[in-house]
C-alpha cells in the first residue's frame, strides 16, 4: 500500500493537535488516559488494517500514545461462520455482547484487556494479544460503527470506499492470495460479500467524520 503519511498528518494536526476548541469531542465516560477512540471501517481487502497500522506507528512517533486493535478476533470463526451460511459482514457473525464488555473495560474503566486475535488465513482465533488504555484508541474493522460501538464508544469515524470494480477485485486478490481460495470459491465469495457489504456496511457511511477513497493500487486520499 502506498504510504499514507500526508493523512496520517491531517489526522494528526486537524484532530489531534488543533482539537483545543472539541471539534471532536471527549466523551465524559472516557477513562482518565483516553481522549480519541477512532472507529475505521468499510469494505473489507481495502487495506484498512495496513492504513491503522501505519497509523498507529506514526502518532506513537509524534508523541501520541496509541493502540490499535483490529476487532476480527471477535468474529465466529470461519466454519461455524460458514455452517451457520454468515457472511463476515453480519452482525450475528461477531460476538457483539463480548467486544461490547471489552471496550467497557478498555475505554471506561480503564483496564487492561486481552484482545482476541483472528488468523485469516487460517479461518481460526489465534490466541490473546493484551492492550492497555491510552490517549488514542483505533478500532479496525466493520464492526467498529455497528450502532452499539458507535454510540456508546467512538468519537471519530472513519470509513473507506471504493468505486464497485474496485471493492470486488481487490477483495477477489485478497481470497486468492491471502486466504487459500480457489478462483472459483473465491468469484461466488465476491458475489455474495458484495451483497452483504451493501445490506450490513455501507449505511455506515453516512456516519463517517472523515472519508477516505481507495484506488485500483489501494493508493488513498481524503475525499472532500
Amino acid at each position: 500500500m502506498p504510504n499514507n503519511s500526508e493523512i496520517n498528518r491531517h489526522i494528526l494536526n486537524e484532530c489531534i493537535k488543533n482539537n483545543a476548541a472539541g471539534k471532536i469531542r471527549r466523551k465524559k465516560e472516557y477513562a482518565q488516559k483516553v481522549d480519541f477512540v477512532f472507529a475505521v471501517s468499510g469494505a473489507a481487502a481495502l487495506g484498512k488494517t495496513t492504513f491503522c497500522k501505519n497509523l498507529a506507528v506514526f502518532l506513537n512517533d509524534n508523541a501520541v500514545k496509541t493502540e490499535h486493535l483490529p476487532l476480527d478476533g471477535f468474529m465466529l470463526d470461519r466454519p461455524t461462520r460458514q455452517k451457520r451460511n454468515l457472511s463476515g459482514y453480519d452482525p450475528q457473525s461477531t460476538d457483539i455482547l463480548l467486544l461490547t464488555n471489552t471496550m467497557k473495560e478498555l475505554i471506561y474503566n480503564g483496564k487492561e484487556v486481552e484482545l482476541p486475535l483472528y488468523d485469516h488465513q487460517t479461518g481460526n482465533h489465534a490466541g490473546f494479544k493484551p492492550i492497555s488504555p491510552c490517549r488514542v484508541i483505533i478500532l479496525d474493522g466493520i464492526m467498529s460503527l455497528h450502532y452499539e460501538i458507535r454510540q456508546i464508544f467512538t468519537n471519530f469515524n472513519i470509513f473507506f470506499y471504493a468505486d464497485d470494480l474496485v471493492m470486488r477485485g481487490l477483495r477477489l486478490l485478497v481470497d486468492l492470495n491471502e486466504r487459500g481460495y480457489s478462483v472459483f470459491q473465491a468469484l461466488a465469495h465476491s458475489d455474495e460479500e458484495f451483497v452483504s457489504y451493501n445490506k450490513w456496511i455501507y449505511h455506515q457511511i453516512s456516519f463517517a467524520n472523515l472519508l477516505i477513497s481507495v484506488g485500483r493500487e489501494r493508493e488513498l486520499s481524503i475525499s472532500p
